[in-house]
């Protein structure tokens, strides 16, 4: 039995126990009793990367050794009420299933990939690989692959057969008989080159490693409304900052379908535009975007101070369609959350902020205003 690499994902870890002993992925997951003995399913749910349920974990920690925390910490449950929101109450996979569909944070179906991690590892896959935050790798500087170079498919996919850490796997169904065996270590990411992107995701890396930490959900919660705002209303954002060309190319060929979920180029671009659009070319970019708070608190209260926006989006207040650079505006905190609003509505938030008893939001702005238009 391999030693769980740190940081990777349940399918990493079946991989490797498949490599070890020489035998398919298939065989592994019926050899460590992810799949009952006897049993006449074929193969797991596609979504057992996000969740174990409790009597698949005794069977597995039986057989393993493997501690039910070990198990928990490479699943995607590893991040829930931190990373991710609390999971719901009905641990049914279905349950699951819909509860990560409806947050659009993660993606237990496949994973993005730095090939040059996978060729100094041995091919551990790692489990934060497959939440939006991942759009590059620090460490080699270039932009995480979501799909493979060869057939276009989703890479570290759920496969009952030839799939594995090393090649795709994929099979085309217009094309019977055909595997893509497109080697996943040999395929070359976009480099990154922008520095300011890089230091987003060095400081995103230490948010989701440590995804219980205080004020890690916040700080995450209100970069995810100001991503989901551009999006939503990509024509009344900003234009794309300077930054990377490979960049530029995707975000003008999206065609109008802003899908980032599996499209790290896509997510690099919206936090891009979150965190510098919108600011004059001499405003000083660090200052407006305060990023060595991420990692502590992310929204620094004082006496005198209202809590700060760091990511850029539409004024929430209704009918109000200004956009609200980082560092300007107000945050004003409410039971859906941090939302941002313009200068003009300033004292419409303070007089909100100072009520014992919250106003509903419909009185004075809308969470889902920018979203929904």
């Amino acid at each position: 039995m391999p030693e769980p690499y740190p940081g990777e994902s349940l399918l990493s870890w079946v991989d490797a126990l498949a490599g070890l002993n020489r035998i398919s992925r298939l065989q592994a997951l019926r050899y460590a009793t992810f799949i009952r003995p006897g049993s006449s399913v074929y193969r797991p749910s596609v979504r057992f990367v996000a969740h174990l349920p409790t009597e698949v974990m005794a069977r597995v920690e039986f057989t393993t050794g493997l501690s039910a925390g070990q198990l928990r910490r490479i699943t995607l449950m590893h991040y829930a009420d931190g990373v991710l929101p609390s999971a719901p109450s009905s641990t049914h996979r279905r349950t699951i299933a819909m509860w990560l569909h409806r947050l659009q944070l993660a993606q237990p179906i496949r994973s993005r990939a730095c090939p040059a991690c996978l060729r100094e590892n041995g091919g551990r896959w790692l489990l934060r690989w497959r939440l939006i935050w991942s759009f590059a790798c620090v460490r080699h500087r270039v932009y995480l692959l979501s799909a493979c170079r060869g057939c276009g498919g989703g890479l570290h996919q759920v496969l009952p057969g030839p799939g594995s850490s090393v090649v795709c796997g994929q099979t085309d169904w217009h094309r019977p008989g055909y595997v893509c065996q497109r080697s996943i270590w040999r395929m070359r990411p976009p480099w990154l080159s922008d520095a300011h992107l890089l230091e987003c995701q060095r400081r995103l890396d230490d948010l989701v490693d440590h995804p219980h930490r205080p004020g890690s959900k916040d700080i995450l919660r209100t970069l995810h409304l100001a991503l989901e705002d551009i999006s939503g209303g990509y024509d009344l954002a900003p234009s794309l900052p300077d930054t990377d060309a490979v960049l530029y190319r995707r975000w003008h060929g999206h065609g109008g379908a802003l899908s980032y979920l599996d499209d790290p180029l896509l997510t690099a671009a919206l936090i891009k535009i979150a965190t510098v659009g919108g600011l004059a070319a001499s405003q000083e970019v660090c200052p407006q975007v305060d990023m060595a708070s991420w990692s502590t608190d992310g929204f620094p209260r004082t006496t005198d101070v209202s809590p700060v926006n760091q990511f850029g989006g539409t004024c929430r207040a209704i009918a109000c369609l200004a956009w609200v650079p980082p560092g300007q505006g107000v945050v004003v905190h409410t039971e859906d959350g941090p939302l941002v609003l313009c200068p003009t509505h300033v004292d419409q938030a303070t007089s909100a902020s100072h009520r014992s008893v919250p106003p509903p939001v419909a009185e004075a702005f809308s969470p889902r205003h920018a979203v929904t238009r």
